[in-house]
């Protein structure tokens, strides 16, 4: 029996074993002194299982946990007290199995993990709030087992490598930036906020409130109305509560629609409070003066009487100010969507554009009257046969997935550009690009914006891409970048925003663009069972390739330099650790021949990781 076929089939759990806690931003916070401590290995409680980590990939993300550490939003906490453990692109074969779960679980089956992990609505992510993969062995507890999607590990097909598995992770990210398709409608149940400004020439309208039905069973027992008198200046009354007679819910339950206006007897606003108590929502008006409608002051006083409730739809009729769209997008909750008509040029507003990735926002516009227009020309981020698609930022290894899957889809878009501004980072991508490209009829170009200023950049591309994008993939963690590539978009064209932007980042944009050219911003960060189910789907298959990424291997010990390696950009494409060959040195793939070169004769075409390649590292260097 060869060492990687005993290491598969024999899962013994010693009493110590090696983990890097994080204890604070920096990499020297990262384990003691430059190296992983050797600690007990936990127990799993009846609850909960304990995994053997065989292979964890590097993701950028993870250069951000350490800048960032107990200040990541994703963890929020005092990692000196309470130290997580990064990595998230986990293969893992079950080690223990709590006294509960022992018909849920056996030892020895392998599974791959979801990290995007949600209890209560809320993430708590595998690597981030929960421990994730840079140990030898780690707990999976009740909220990776029992969350609300169900249970976030996977079973991992037996013949795939664990490095394949391990990076099925990555690749649903990929596969879920493509998946995203907006609302149609306001959320229903939702809090909605409504500013309906005095028009007496123009017939303002939501068409979308006739097809909306409730969330919640409707309760016949309506709630007590709560009366705020509101600040001086600016509202002519406080705000007046009212709930259709037999459409009672709970607020935190049913949803509640705060409606402003400047105007009494507004059909709109009798619309829009019908609709809400018809849905069993609680519905609060408030009659404001024309010169304080947008203020954004009125909306803070409006919203605090009412306890700050975060804002699942906000809908701006009139001409807004800039001022009031830069408030609302900072107070949409996660997943909200603000909406609003535009009648004129605005100034550029301050977008957060780390909320629009982060928080997965949605700002949209019309010139229409019914603001349900807003919704509807908004495309989903499925890649549509003849798109035009812009890849930008993409000389990494998520760069070389994306434009994989761009270049393989069923109904292959007609041209795709890739940027990058080193040229070194853009040989793989044509070396893997070019004859799929070319077997499947698509305009494949390169472009090195190396030295070269934004308005140069921005000319040269619009001469590659005349009528502009279909999609821009930003796959840049550049506030800047996200301004110089906006406008490059076609008519309902469509930018995501792939790469970490820090929240609280803003950057000016016109979005006029967003009403008048129906031009949208989207944030894709993470993934779904779903995504990561079918990707494993692929994977197991041969259509997705995650072999293919594999850049660079090493041992547990050799984390921080792997960092700094991802860091510097030292390797082409992905690089995975194996944490029970702890004493493995980093190797890049092209470096095998003179470390290991029994595993590079194994690669295939000496450049892309294989499975046997993998039984050789075992060889090399596995124990016993």
């Amino acid at each position: 029996m060869s060492r990687y076929e005993r290491y598969q089939q024999v899962v013994a759990v010693p009493s110590h074993h090696l983990r890097w806690n994080l204890y604070g931003a920096g990499l020297e916070n990262l384990g003691r002194n430059g190296a992983p401590e050797s600690l007990p290995t936990p127990q799993p409680s009846d609850h909960q299982i304990l995994v053997r980590i065989d292979a964890v990939g590097i993701c950028f993300s993870d250069l951000k946990i350490l800048r960032l550490g107990g200040d990541h939003p994703k963890i929020a906490r005092n990692l000196q007290k309470h130290p997580v453990v990064m990595g998230h692109e986990i293969a893992c074969t079950v080690a223990q199995v709590g006294s509960a779960l022992r018909e849920r679980f056996r030892v020895g089956e392998r599974y791959l993990v979801q990290a995007d992990v949600y209890v209560g609505g809320r993430v708590q992510a595998v690597g981030y709030a929960l421990e994730g993969g840079y140990t030898q062995y780690a707990l999976m507890t009740e909220a990776v087992l029992n969350g609300d999607a169900g249970c976030y590990l996977l079973p991992c097909p037996s013949h795939l490598s664990y490095a394949e598995g391990a990076l099925v992770e990555p690749w649903a990210c990929i596969v879920a930036s493509y998946q995203i398709a907006p609302r149609t409608t306001p959320k229903p149940n939702g809090n909605w906020l409504v500013v309906i400004p005095h028009a007496p020439y123009i017939r303002y309208a939501c068409k979308a409130l006739e097809s909306l039905v409730p969330t919640v069973p409707i309760s016949p027992h309506p709630p007590q109305p709560s009366l705020s008198a509101s600040r001086e200046g600016g509202s002519q009354t406080p705000l007046s509560h009212s709930v259709g007679e037999g459409h009672g819910v709970r607020a935190e339950e049913g949803g509640m629609c705060l409606i402003l206006h400047d105007a009494p007897a507004h059909p709109l606003v009798a619309e829009f409070i019908a609709h809400a108590e018809r849905l069993g929502m609680q519905v609060h008006t408030r009659a404001v003066a024309t010169d304080h409608l947008y203020n954004p002051e009125v909306m803070e006083d409006s919203l605090a009487s009412l306890d700050s409730p975060a804002l699942d739809d906000i809908l701006l009729y009139g001409n807004p100010t800039p001022e009031l769209i830069e408030w609302a997008i900072d107070h949409l909750a996660y997943g909200g969507h603000l909406s609003f008509t535009c009648h004129h040029r605005m100034a550029p507003v301050p977008v957060d554009v780390g909320r629009l990735h982060y928080d997965r926002l949605m700002v949209m516009g019309t010139t229409s009257w019914n603001i349900t227009d807003a919704y509807h020309y908004t495309r989903s981020t499925e890649i549509r046969g003849g798109d035009r698609i812009l890849l930008f930022g993409a000389g990494g290894p998520m760069g070389q997935m994306q434009l994989h899957y761009a270049l393989s889809r069923p109904n292959p878009p007609a041209q795709v550009v890739v940027v990058d501004r080193h040229p070194e980072r853009l040989e793989p991508l044509r070396t893997m690009g070019m004859p799929l490209a070319q077997e499947r009829g698509i305009d494949l170009q390169f472009y090195c914006n190396a030295g070269i200023d934004p308005d140069t950049q921005s000319e040269q591309l619009r001469q590659l891409c005349p009528h502009g994008f279909d999609q821009i993939m930003l796959l840049a963690s550049s506030p800047e970048a996200v301004a110089h590539t906006y406008p490059l978009l076609t008519d309902g064209g469509v930018m995501n925003l792939f790469a970490g932007i820090p929240k609280g980042a803003k950057v000016p944009l016109d979005l006029t663009l967003t009403a008048s050219r129906h031009m949208r911003i989207v944030g894709s960060s993470g993934s779904t069972l779903d995504d990561m189910a079918r990707c494993i789907e692929l994977t197991a298959s041969g259509e997705l390739p995650t072999r293919r990424v594999v850049a660079a291997v090493g041992g547990l010990n050799t984390l921080h330099d792997a960092l700094r390696a991802v860091a510097e950009h030292r390797y082409l494409g992905k690089v995975v650790l194996y944490p029970h060959l702890p004493d493995m040195p980093l190797m890049g793939l092209r470096e095998l021949p003179d470390y290991a070169p029994e595993v590079a004769l194994c690669l295939e075409g000496g450049l892309y990781w294989t499975r046997e390649a993998e039984a050789q590292l075992f060889e090399r260097f596995g124990e016993g």
